[in-house]
């Protein structure tokens, strides 16, 4: 049954007034503003829904020009009630010429109206179009209002995901990017209600229907209401797209046919087997045909060679972020925790803002500004942390000991305020080593590479270093003049330090160009291992071949190609103004031409093409040479002169590292006996210990008492490796400056760098304090011998065998070279 007053009031909404109505009947002009008077007065008692309806009545009938009138009149009164304002806005936006700027001023406030469904309509009439004809700041605070009401955890679901659409439709580049993230967010909420209300926003959105929001618009779908028809037709219409696609690719249509007419039987034959997998395979109906074409693409440089890679826009972007090694942002290496699930700084970079700030290892970041980052992807956090330099983002930090409750629900106080800057991922960590032996890591061969080096190795030398040690160990190489670079730094000017074979332009030659900066009297060690390659192989390969270092540690990886990074042709990068002229697209800058209307930058795909071989200046290739079943026919890489294994343990010994690494153990421990405050003797030994501890576990406070509570079968030195590592990540925070990856108490390659860069200034280890508990004074070195080395050795030795069948006497050239070559080869002295 029908109320009367209720039937009343939908007859109102529905019917034009009488005034509306003498004029259909006289065609005398309408009186809009008296129509819209009466409206006003009867607003108040209408839902959402009658609003709507009664703006489409009101403009059907009134003519536009004077219904713009009467509404901006309206407009401009200052004590218009939420319903009212709402009403007129959808009148104006359906009138010619809205002015948004004045509209979107009626409609700011009402964001945060107390009743959601204001809000929410207030939300829905803000994602008009016409909103993004605002001018300069206008359609900025728009936007900054729109995300602020989006991510805003403690507002009403609907309203999150209105404002997040009308975000998406009023924003452009990264706000389109990070508007649909948020949206994308409901569909992994344990609420049903929740994910069907994210699926159909963001189908209303234009994202591609495929993965989870096809799966759950399948299942609302099936459902009977309003949701179920609306995610129907969505899905219906992607149905239809995908038939139409289908049907012009199979028949082809204007000069697509008369192209075919021309394809060649290969053509037709990928064409064809791409057809099969969208029809016929089980997911086909979720397999994207770009994916496809990539996929085929990078499977036919891949037959090539496993080096030559297709590269999509969005992977050319991760791509060249890491060569570049530079970005706006806070300055820290960040993580999901495996332990706890939640996104961690794994370390501040020191030079940067995050740093200053007070934020250290093991912080963990709970919310960005008003958005939570508990159970969300790790890429999604790194975009709201990275920004233009100069603005401000505020961090919320739990950090342990802290009540559980504040990770979901953090109070101000945990609130952290950091000014982003441009951030130089540093490539070099350096240290002075006890003997004046002058340490220098390099992680990669980023643009920044020389430089770093350079810097590392004046500062080393200025200190009074009388050795240096290259650590490349794990640098899996970057870009070839950066190798060049660094190789220069070490080998005086005009000398070779690799050469390119290629089809085209057959041999090519670099050299290097100054003079260097190390001293060529002063001795120099190499540090590798499997995972050095590509440019890390030049400058350690170049070093050993002009005899200007020793290689220690494993053979390296055995990239010997180069690849050249070609834009596909025909295809073209988004453009950009480059505000701060670094020739690079940062994601604050503005487009101005974006090919696809994605609102977001594009790089164009990229082929990475192997098209020559390296050469090390001896002519030799350090190329690892596969048959097509991949099978290893040449070893290739660098063979270090000194071939050292680091220790490895035993399988039951990890199982048991890792269950105690599980626990909190160990921070407990050092928390317990190593306080933040307190007695200046705890923070020295901390810092002595992190350093050096002499492999000594009674320098630990109540170390056995620690050691029997683990009940663990590890031996002491193991759990002491433990409790030294979580203190060295301490003191590295408070220092502010980042240990090497290389440390001379545990690690057995550099020792061996250490005993003979001590050896070429004729010392050992043993005259060190510092070492004497640490490095053994046997070698663990196996001896590589080179080629003619081999010859004299053998020669030698057969002479040796010859002599003890004789009268068991040597000849004096035979016992000189023998003593040469152990004296050279076997470090003998030691």
């Amino acid at each position: 049954m029908i109320h009367a007053s209720s039937f009343v009031a939908f007859l109102a909404l529905v019917l034009p007034l009488p005034t509306l109505q003498a004029s259909a009947q006289d065609g005398s002009t309408v009186d809009a503003r008296a129509v819209l008077e009466q409206d006003l007065r009867s607003a108040k008692s209408w839902n959402v829904e009658d609003l709507w309806l009664r703006a489409e009545t009101v403009r059907s009938v009134v003519p536009a020009k004077d219904l713009a009138q009467a509404a901006d009149g309206f407009l401009r009164e200052p004590s218009l009630d939420a319903k009212s304002a709402l009403f007129l806005v959808a009148l104006r936006l359906g009138a010619e010429n809205p002015d948004a700027e004045r509209l979107s001023e009626a409609l700011l406030p009402l964001l945060g109206a107390p009743e959601k469904d204001l809000a929410i309509a207030a939300a829905n009439l803000l994602s008009d179009s016409e909103f993004r004809t605002l001018a300069g700041d206008g359609r900025a605070d728009l936007v900054a209002r729109l995300q602020a009401t989006a991510e805003k955890g403690e507002l009403d679901p609907e309203l999150n995901l209105a404002a997040a659409y009308a975000w998406y439709q009023i924003g452009g580049g990264d706000d389109r990017r990070q508007a649909r993230a948020r949206m994308t967010e409901f569909l992994t909420s344990n609420d049903a209600n929740l994910r069907a209300l994210g699926a159909l926003t963001l189908a209303r959105s234009n994202a591609e229907i495929t993965g989870v929001l096809y799966d759950e618009l399948k299942k609302l779908a099936g459902l009977p209401g309003e949701r179920g028809r609306l995610a129907e037709a969505y899905l219906e219409t992607e149905r239809v797209r995908e038939q139409t696609e289908r049907l012009l690719r199979q028949r082809g249509t204007g000069d697509d046919a008369s192209k075919r007419g021309k394809e060649t039987p290969e053509q037709a034959q990928f064409r064809t087997v791409m057809s099969m997998i969208q029809s016929w395979h089980i997911e086909g109906d979720h397999a994207k045909r770009e994916d496809l074409l990539s996929a085929a693409l990078n499977g036919m440089l891949q037959a090539m060679d496993e080096h030559s890679t297709y590269f999509t826009g969005k992977e050319y972007a991760r791509f060249e972020q890491d060569l570049e090694a530079g970005y706006g942002g806070i300055g820290a290496y960040v993580g999901d925790d495996p332990d706890d699930g939640l996104f961690t700084i794994t370390h501040p970079i020191y030079s940067g803002p995050a740093y200053r700030a007070g934020l250290t290892s093991d912080d963990k970041i709970v919310r960005v500004d008003d958005w939570p980052t508990l159970r969300q992807p790790v890429d999604e956090v790194i975009k709201r942390l990275k920004g233009r330099p100069g603005t401000k983002v505020k961090l919320y930090i739990w950090r342990r000991g802290m009540d559980r409750s504040l990770i979901d629900r953090p109070s101000e106080d945990m609130a952290v305020e950091i000014t982003r800057e441009s951030i130089t991922i540093p490539a070099v960590q350096s240290q002075m080593l006890p003997g004046a032996i002058g340490m220098v890591v390099l992680n990669d061969f980023s643009r920044v590479a020389t430089s770093e080096v350079r810097k590392a190795l004046n500062e080393l030398l200025s200190q009074g270093a009388q050795s240096i040690v290259l650590d490349l160990r794990n640098n899996s190489g970057g870009l070839l003049d950066e190798a060049v670079g660094v190789a220069n730094l070490f080998l005086p000017k005009g000398v070779t330090v690799v050469s390119t074979e290629n089809r085209i332009d057959g041999k090519e030659r670099l050299d290097t160009t100054a003079d260097p900066i190390v001293p060529t009297d002063m001795p120099v060690s190499v540090l590798v291992n499997r995972f050095t390659a590509s440019a890390a192989e030049i400058v350690s390969g170049a070093l050993q071949d002009h005899k200007r270092a020793v290689i220690i540690g494993k053979r390296t990886f055995g990239k010997g190609s180069v690849q050249n990074l070609i834009r596909v042709p025909g295809l073209e990068d988004d453009e950009y103004e480059d505000e701060n002229g670094n020739a690079r697209h940062d994601n604050w800058e503005k487009l101005t031409k974006d090919a696809n209307g994605n609102g977001e930058f594009d790089f164009a795909p990229r082929v990475k093409l192997t098209i020559a071989r390296y050469l090390l200046p001896s002519g030799r290739s350090i190329h690892r040479e596969l048959d097509k079943d991949g099978t290893i026919l040449s070893d290739g890489g660098v063979r270090p002169d000194l071939d050292v294994d680091l220790r490895r343990l035993d399988t039951w010994r990890i199982e048991e590292l890792l269950k105690i690494r599980r626990t909190n153990a160990v921070r407990d421990y050092v928390d317990a006996n190593f306080p933040a405050s307190g007695e200046l003797s705890k923070k020295e030994l901390m810092q002595q210990l992190a350093d050096n501890d002499q492999r000594d576990v009674a320098r630990y406070p109540n170390f056995e008492a620690f050691l029997q509570s683990l009940n663990t079968p590890l031996p002491a030195d193991d759990v002491r490796a433990m409790v030294r590592a979580e203190l060295r990540r301490r003191v590295q925070d408070q220092r502010g400056k980042e240990y090497p990856q290389g440390d001379f108490v545990e690690d057995e390659q550099l020792q061996e760098a250490i005993r003979v860069s001590l050896k070429a200034r004729s010392k050992k280890p043993a005259d060190f304090a510092e070492y004497q508990a640490n490095i053994p004074q046997e070698s663990l070195a196996r001896v590589h011998l080179k080629g003619d080395e081999k010859v004299a050795l053998r020669d030698a030795l057969k002479e040796l065998t010859e002599a003890k069948k004789g009268d068991g006497k040597l000849s004096a050239n035979v016992l000189d070279r023998l003593s040469k070559l152990l004296e050279e080869n076997l470090g003998g002295g030691d």
